[in-house]
């Protein structure tokens, strides 16, 4: 089994290449969508959130990442300030859906006691 430390600083050829594709978008067509109107629900920008995840986790951990942030990004969906987890957890491969922590909404009603002076 692999160390942290291993993909705390990269993410190897397959990393490389997925930040690569990811700046191409950033570039030429991240532009074109801010031109026509289309802007992200997130901060920072799901683009980033990929670099970052992807720089941070590992290529296959922040492929899942950003994949996840991308179909949150929907009608109904999350918004707000939602950054790349800092931290590498500590799952096996193959469980993609513990990668992170659930998001949490702003406008979301805090837990507390219940009323119980109805009867």
């Amino acid at each position: 089994m692999r160390s942290a430390k291993e993909h705390a600083t990269g993410s190897g050829p397959f990393g490389v290449i997925l930040i690569g594709a990811l700046r191409l978008y950033q570039w030429t067509l991240s532009p074109v969508f801010y031109a026509f109107g289309v802007r992200c629900r997130h901060e920072p920008s799901c683009s980033h959130y990929a670099v970052d995840s992807v720089r941070v986790q590992g290529a296959w951990r922040g492929f899942f990442l950003a994949a996840g942030r991308v179909l949150r990004c929907r009608p109904g969906g999350t918004y707000g300030y939602d950054p790349a987890p800092a931290e590498r957890k500590d799952v096996p491969f193959w469980a993609v859906t513990r990668f992170r922590d659930p998001p949490r909404r702003p406008d979301a009603p805090q837990a507390g006691p219940r009323d119980e002076t109805r009867s």
